[in-house]
């Protein structure tokens, strides 16, 4: 192996050792009250190294959500790609949803919490961040749009239902989040798609 490749390989490493820290440290202390050095220390390096990688808080910030944001595009992507019909799209949407930020928390409570207090407060968002927010609503919406056109479901208006859709995941994810009341069982899951389904069907 080459100098150069190593050094590719040592720079990346540190790069996820930083942005995994960032998640801990965003997700416990919340964005306001983290500062850099909180992430380093949790990284095991010191302030200046990790400069050398971000910036600034906020850029550490957004890529630790980027990060993240792109992976759950796609596997949503795959998801959605591979079910044959409608239904099973619908389905899948919220389950992949649903799973990833199960294995994410970090990720679930930065991005539930610290990024949507961002869009309510309309401060400026990363265009790459709001592109695949939106992304999985445009995909799943095409679905809904050719089945409706096939005759196969009823003919809503496509964007609104995968707003819906959307909205019902979304809460599902912050009941999750919130720890407290009734918890999400995979029966809640089952429910909430058959009462989706029957909505959209002819």
């Amino acid at each position: 192996m080459g100098i150069s490749l190593r050094r590719k390989e040592t720079s990346e490493r540190r790069r996820d050792t930083i942005l995994h820290a960032a998640r801990t440290v965003f997700a416990r202390k919340g964005y306001a009250a983290t500062v850099v050095e909180d992430i380093a220390e949790e990284a095991g390096i010191g302030k200046g190294t990790l400069y050398l990688y971000f910036p600034s808080k906020e850029q550490v910030y957004l890529a630790a959500l980027l990060e993240d944001a792109r992976t759950l595009d796609a596997e949503s992507r795959g998801a959605l790609a591979e079910a044959p019909s409608w239904r099973d799209a619908l389905r899948r949407y919220v389950e992949v949803r649903l799973s990833y930020f199960e294995a994410h928390e970090d990720f679930l409570r930065i991005y539930m919490t610290e990024f949507r207090g961002m869009c309510m407060q309309g401060r400026p968002l990363s265009a790459e961040l709001y592109r695949l927010a939106q992304d999985g609503e445009a995909l799943l919406a095409q679905r809904f749009a050719a089945a409706a056109a096939r005759g196969e479901m009823r003919a809503a208006d496509p964007e609104l239902a995968a707003l819906m859709v959307s909205d019902v995941t979304r809460g599902l994810i912050e009941r999750r989040l919130r720890g407290w009341g009734r918890p999400v069982s995979a029966g809640d899951t089952a429910f909430a798609v058959d009462m989706l389904c029957r909505a959209l069907e002819r």
